[in-house]
């Protein structure tokens, strides 16, 4: 393809119709004078008059009818496909990759799936549930949610929600070793621990008293560690240690009796919630209708 002379196109072909140099000009947005250059460049280019002119008139002569009548229909087929790919920013459809962190997500986002695609029969989604850190950028995400994405001066994040994690126990763990009055109380006492998949560290404890401030207890006796938080709820319940869940995990076994909740007048630092997406730049309609979904469902 010759760019050098396409660029002088839109300048022949405006004033071709309209033969007129200044009306040329005021649909391209630019002046008389840039038509006529153009005009001039693309005919030294070509080797070919492509218009009469006179002091009062512009007319085509025979080679700027030819070429006129040539390139109109490769015009027409370049500005469906510039409007076609307008479209495809502009419509909600395609495939839409989204990571969600399998227990926010089974709770809260799993339940919104069915009317989302309803009301957006375009999109295909492809979800994965996964607890780790994603590279939105590198693994090809449109949208990461609960999961933190690697620090990235593309990403973009918008705020979802909170949570703040609960201390919990089984009836059989608060017999054997009792139930603990302030976060220096957990001592050695067994712990279950989320560790992340990620860094492969502990997630500590992080404890807020109003009188004293907040206070870090990072237990020295976890007896299990584990990458999942359902699992860390499932042990709690099965009386092999104190554990520190979501509330949603823990909400069944509180109310059965299964699990009780301890240090209730210390309150854990609160988890953030985000939705993260590679750029606000250009976001394709699929990316920003799913989102504004999320945000309109999520309190």
């Amino acid at each position: 393809m010759n760019l050098e002379l396409t660029k002088y196109l839109p300048s022949f072909i405006h004033a071709a119709t309209t033969l007129n140099f200044s009306q040329a000009a005021r649909n391209l947005g630019v002046t008389p004078a840039a038509v006529s250059k153009n005009v001039k460049s693309l005919e030294e280019q070509l080797n070919l008059r492509l218009f009469h002119r006179s002091t009062h008139a512009l007319s085509l002569t025979d080679e700027g009818e030819q070429f006129l009548a040539s390139i109109t229909p490769l015009a027409e087929q370049l500005s469906d496909t510039f409007e076609g790919a307008r479209n495809l920013s502009s419509i909600p459809k395609g495939r839409l990759k989204v990571s969600l962190s399998y227990g926010f997500g089974k709770k809260w986002i799993q339940p919104l799936i069915s009317p989302f695609m309803k009301a957006y029969p375009g999109i295909s989604l492809d979800i994965r549930y996964e607890d780790r850190y994603v590279d939105l950028v590198e693994e090809g995400y449109d949208i990461t949610l609960g999961n933190r994405a690697d620090e990235d001066s593309r990403i973009v994040s918008r705020y979802l929600t909170e949570f703040k994690p609960i201390c919990v126990a089984s009836a059989e763990y608060i017999e054997q070793y009792g139930i603990p009055e302030t976060p220096s109380d957990i001592g050695n006492r067994p712990c279950i621990r989320y560790r992340t998949s990620t860094s492969n560290k502990n997630l500590p404890w992080k404890f807020i008293d109003q009188n004293a401030g907040q206070q870090v207890i990072d237990p020295v006796n976890s007896v299990i560690s584990v990458t999942t938080v359902e699992a860390v709820c499932d042990f709690a319940v099965q009386g092999l240690g104190l554990a520190m869940v979501v509330p949603w995990d823990a909400e069944p076994h509180l109310k059965s009796g299964q699990l009780i909740q301890v240090l209730k007048s210390y309150t854990h630092s609160a988890v953030p919630v985000r939705i993260y997406y590679p750029s606000r730049q250009q976001l394709p309609a699929k990316v920003r209708v799913f989102i504004d979904f999320i945000c309109q469902h999520i309190h």
